[in-house]
């Protein structure tokens, strides 16, 4: 009977020890190391079960997804999130946010949207998240401190 505790014992302990999924638990909210698949068209209901903090011309969707990256980011403690923004003629440009609890490394592609630069993937590093307030009197989030011309801005 003690060889059977034991030997279900190192089993379990095997089978956590290699769990090839890394993930890291802050405040009980789970942290992962890398973005879920994007799933063509990336549409705005595709992106919302993707976890995508969605922002479409008539308001937010997944909204809690960035209050918890705001939270984390205010204490100082790793997280990411990926924000898809839909322009007026519905094509997705996709901004994802790595939070180290120093800097926020930051990807931004807009090769889905017919209409945009042409960039396609480019990074940047900024060191925090700041507001400001446009002439029409909405505030937005923007990153601060890059290294790069900024390109991130997120309705508040």
């Amino acid at each position: 009977m003690r060889k059977c505790i034991l030997t279900l014992c190192i089993l379990i302990g095997l089978l956590t020890g290699c769990n090839p999924i890394h993930q890291q638990t802050i405040d009980s909210e789970e942290v992962m190391t890398s973005f879920p698949d994007i799933i063509e068209p990336h549409n705005p209901e595709q992106a919302e079960q993707s976890g995508d903090v969605v922002v479409l011309m008539n308001g937010m969707r997944n909204g809690d997804k960035w209050r918890i990256f705001m939270k984390h980011v205010s204490k100082e403690q790793p997280n990411q999130v990926r924000v898809t923004q839909y322009t007026i003629e519905g094509g997705p440009v996709i901004h994802e946010l790595v939070y180290d609890g120093k800097v926020i490394q930051t990807t931004y592609d807009d090769s889905r949207d017919m209409y945009g630069s042409g960039q396609g993937e480019t990074t940047n590093t900024c060191k925090g998240i700041g507001t400001i307030k446009s002439e029409q009197g909405r505030t937005f989030y923007v990153l601060t401190d890059c290294e790069k011309e900024n390109i991130f801005s997120l309705p508040k």
